[in-house]
């Protein structure tokens, strides 16, 4: 995975992230909409942590 690559490249190999599918571009609001949920509900406990 690309991102967890970077992370350890960069000497941050616990860094968390969110993943979105892709690609979003042809997708339905409703489509958009359940990702952008999806996002969210993985971002909130990333940037609540202390």
């Amino acid at each position: 995975m690309t991102a967890k690559n970077i992370a350890r490249v960069m000497g941050l190999a616990d860094f968390p992230f969110m993943l979105v599918d892709h690609p979003i571009g042809s997708c339905t609001l409703p489509e958009l909409k359940a990702r952008a949920e999806m996002a969210y509900r993985q971002a909130l406990p990333i940037l609540l942590e202390e």
